[in-house]
C-alpha cells in the first residue's frame, strides 16, 4: 500500500519586533508633518506682512497726493484772495475751498492714524514671524534626528529581510532532503535499521571485506535529518555529512538499473506577499504663492474749479459835469445828556475770569464775550497746554489758508462724560463745550479753589462745579479748569471728533492725605472774587 506524500505547511513569516511596529517611519512622518505645518504658517504670516506693507505704501502715496492737492488748493485760495475785493463770488468760492481744505486735513489725520496702527500691527507680525522662524529651526533639527533614526531602522529591516531569505532557502533545502530520504526508504534502498547496519560494519573483523559502500550524494544541500529505528530525527549540521551511506554487502542488494526520470512535481503554492516598502521622505515645500491682490483704490477727489476769466475793460465815465459844492449848513441844536455810567471800583480795575461750560455769566458779572472751548489735539505732544475760550466771530489779519508744517493747531473741545458722575447724566457725551468770559468791575482779585465748592470768608463765589482736564494717559496735557456744575452744550456740536477733550478729575491717594481725600472721587472747584 503506497503511503501518501506528507504535506508541509508554509513557513510563517517572522513576527516583527516591537521596535519595527512602533519605530521610526510613523514617528518620522508625524514630525515632518508638524514641521511642515509650522513652516506653512510662517510663510502665510510673511505674505500677510508683505500685503500690509504694500497697503501702507498705497496709503502714504495717497497722503502725498492729498498734500499736493492741498498745496494746489492753497495756491488757488491765494489767487482768489488777491481778487477777493472784486466780486462777492470769490468770497463764496474761498469759503468752499476752505471747507474742502478742512475736510482734507481731517482725512489726512485719519490716514496718518491708520498708518500708525498698521505700523504697530506690522511690528507685532514681524515678532510673530521671528518666533515661528526660531521654532521652525528647532523642528528642522528634530526632523534631521528623526530621519537619521528612520535610516537606522531601514538598515535594521534590510538585515532582518536578508536573514529571513537565508532561513527560507535553508528550509527549502531541508524539504528537498526529506523528500529524497522518504523515497529511498519506501524503495528499500536503505535498511530498516540503519543504525544497526552501521554498528555491524564497524564490528567486522580485521581484514574482512565488509563490502564496498557506495557514497552517494543525494542533493547538493546540507542534510540535517537521519533515520533512526524507523523514526526521522533532526541532527546537527556539523554531525551529518552531505551524503547517504548505502550498504552493499553480499547477498543484500545489487545495484540495479537507473530508474526512469521522475515526473515533474506539482507546482508549489505561491509565496507570501512581501511586506510593503517604507514610505519615501516628504519633498521640500513649494514656493509661496503670489501675494493677494491689493484693494481697489479710493475714488480721487474732485478737481479744483477753473480760474475766473479776465476782468472786462473799464466802462466810460459819465458825460455829465461834476456839480458845485453845496453851502455849509447851520449848526444843529445841542444833544441831550447821556445816561450815567456804572460806578467805578475805586481804582481796583475789576476781575476777569472764564466760566467754563456755560454761555453766560452769573448775576453781578458782565459777559465780555461768549464762545466755545478749544485746545491742542489730545494726542499731540506739542502745541499749547491750556484751554482757550474762543469767540464765535473771529477776526483775521494776515493769513495763509491751509495747514502749515511749522505751526501749532487749535481744535474744538468736547465733553468726555461716560458715567452719571459728577454731572448726573451722560447726555453731554461728545457735545462741544461752551464758555463765557466774565468781568466783575467791583472786585479786583480772582481765585480758583480746587476740591472746594465754597469760597473763604469775605470772598464772593462767582460759580462752582467740578475740575476737568485732559485724560491722564494722553500725550497732549492740559491745565485744570473749573467747569460749572450745570454745564451746557454748544449748539450744533455733538459729533465725536476726539480733538481737545474735557475729562472729570479724580483724586488718587498716595501723597494726597487720605482719608481726607478719597481714592477715585471726583474733585469739586469754586471760582471766587474779592
Amino acid at each position: 500500500m503506497a503511503s501518501e506524500k506528507p504535506r508541509y505547511a508554509h513557513p510563517l513569516p517572522e513576527r516583527s519586533s516591537r521596535r519595527e511596529r512602533t519605530g521610526g517611519p510613523l514617528g518620522s512622518v508625524v514630525g515632518v508633518l508638524g514641521a511642515a505645518a509650522v513652516f506653512a504658517s510662517a510663510v502665510v504670516l510673511a505674505v500677510i506682512v508683505q500685503n500690509i506693507g504694500h497697503e501702507m505704501g498705497n496709503l502714504r502715496a495717497k497722503v502725498e497726493r492729498d498734500q499736493e492737492e492741498m498745496a494746489k488748493l492753497q495756491e488757488r485760495v491765494a489767487t482768489l484772495a488777491q481778487g477777493a475785493g472784486r466780486a462777492e463770488k470769490g468770497h463764496e468760492e474761498m469759503a468752499k475751498l476752505q471747507e474742502r481744505v478742512a475736510t482734507l486735513t481731517g482725512k489726512t489725520d485719519s490716514l496718518q492714524a491708520r498708518a500708525e496702527r498698521d505700523q504697530d500691527e506690522i511690528t507685532k507680525l514681524q515678532e510673530r514671524v521671528a518666533t515661528l522662524s526660531a521654532r521652525a529651526e528647532r523642528d528642522h533639527d528634530d526632523i534631521a534626528k528623526l530621519q537619521a533614526q528612520a535610516q537606522k531602522n531601514h538598515d535594521d529591516m534590510a538585515k532582518l529581510q536578508f536573514q529571513a531569505q537565508n532561513d527560507q532557502e535553508e528550509v527549502l533545502s531541508l524539504r528537498e532532503r526529506i523528500v529524497v530520504l522518504e523515497t529511498q526508504i519506501q524503495g528499500g534502498s536503505v535498511p530498516p535499521n540503519y543504525s544497526e547496519q552501521q554498528q555491524q560494519t564497524s564490528e567486522s573483523p580485521e581484514g574482512e571485506d565488509s563490502g564496498p559502500v557506495g557514497d552517494t550524494d543525494v542533493t547538493g544541500a546540507q542534510n540535517n535529518v537521519t533515520k533512526d529505528g524507523g523514526l526521522v530525527r533532526r541532527r546537527s549540521k556539523r554531525d551529518v555529512p552531505n551524503w547517504v551511506r548505502l550498504p552493499a554487502g553480499s547477498g543484500c542488494c545489487q545495484a540495479g538499473r537507473d530508474g526512469r526520470d521522475g515526473r515533474d512535481g506539482a507546482a508549489g503554492t505561491p509565496g507570501l506577499k512581501g511586506e510593503p516598502g517604507q514610505k519615501g521622505d516628504i519633498g521640500p515645500p513649494g514656493e509661496p504663492g503670489a501675494g493677494a491682490k491689493g484693494a481697489k483704490g479710493e475714488t480721487g477727489i474732485q478737481g479744483a474749479k477753473g480760474q475766473k476769466g479776465a476782468e472786462g475793460m473799464t466802462g466810460n465815465s459819465g458825460l455829465g459835469a461834476k456839480g458845485s459844492k453845496g453851502e455849509t449848513g447851520m449848526q444843529g441844536a445841542k444833544g441831550q445828556k447821556g445816561a450815567q455810567g456804572t460806578p467805578g471800583n475805586n481804582g481796583l480795575g475789576g476781575a476777569v475770569y472764564t466760566r467754563w461750560g456755560r454761555k453766560t455769566c452769573p448775576s453781578g458779572a458782565t459777559t465780555v464775550y461768549s464762545g466755545v472751548a478749544g485746545g491742542s489735539y489730545h494726542n499731540h505732544p506739542g502745541g499749547g497746554t491750556n484751554y482757550q475760550c474762543l469767540p464765535t466771530n473771529p477776526q483775521w489779519g494776515r493769513y495763509q489758508d491751509g495747514t502749515q508744517v511749522y505751526s501749532a493747531y487749535m481744535y474744538g473741545a468736547e465733553y468726555e462724560i461716560h458715567t452719571n458722575v459728577p454731572f448726573g447724566s451722560t447726555s453731554l457725551l461728545n457735545h462741544d463745550v461752551p464758555c463765557a468770559v466774565c468781568y466783575v468791575p467791583t472786585r479786583g482779585s480772582k481765585l480758583i479753589i480746587p476740591a472746594r465748592n465754597t469760597c473763604p470768608t469775605a470772598w464772593t463765589r462767582e460759580y462752582h462745579g467740578y475740575l476737568m482736564a485732559e485724560r491722564h494717559n494722553h500725550a497732549g496735557a492740559k491745565e485744570f479748569v473749573c467747569v460749572d456744575e450745570q454745564p451746557e452744550a454748544a449748539q450744533g456740536g455733538q459729533a465725536s471728533q476726539n480733538q481737545a477733550l474735557f475729562f472729570p478729575v479724580e483724586a488718587r491717594c498716595g501723597s494726597l492725605p487720605c482719608p481726607s481725600y478719597v481714592e477715585g472721587r471726583e474733585l469739586t472747584c469754586a471760582v471766587c472774587t474779592k
